[in-house]
């Protein structure tokens, strides 16, 4: 039995659905993340944000906080990738700061959208890779190559 308790912290920005009047609450969003931490045995140590959405990701008050943050954590927790925003380049700037930190970057909605599975992805590659390789696997890939 894994014993060990993570520790997250998590960031939330009111997030606008284009097109819509819908907006997903900073609250709503930590609704989410505290329910997400209680189910999976996380301990979120802290929760930051920004009042409103801007372009500029990097030089958002609560991103800047989020990533120096002065306490331990294996990951960040957001209810939405695109909470800090929908362009990739812009997303795997955020993703390299934060695995800096020697975390990474956990969606607690699973969504299909393309920065969503950008994150995905990158996780799955590197998971795999790190992943012992057994004789079974060596031979899928002798017999694949």
């Amino acid at each position: 039995m894994n014993t060990k308790i993570n520790k997250a912290v998590g960031y939330v920005c009111d997030v606008c659905l284009p097109g819509t009047d819908i907006v997903i609450s900073k609250a709503d969003q930590l609704a989410r993340l505290k329910k997400y931490a209680e189910k999976e045995g996380v301990e979120l140590v802290a929760v930051f944000e920004d009042d409103s959405y801007s372009p500029d990701l990097m030089a958002r008050p609560g991103v800047k906080r989020l990533l120096n943050a002065p306490v331990d954590y294996e990951m960040v927790l957001v209810e939405r990738v695109w909470v800090f925003c929908r362009k990739i380049k812009k997303i795997e700037e955020v993703l390299d700061a934060i695995e800096t930190n020697g975390a990474r970057l956990i969606a607690t909605s699973y969504l299909w959208d393309c920065p969503s599975q950008l994150v995905r992805h990158r996780y799955a590659r590197r998971d795999e890779a790190a992943a012992p390789q057994t004789a079974l696997n060596q031979e899928e890939f002798r017999l694949a190559g």
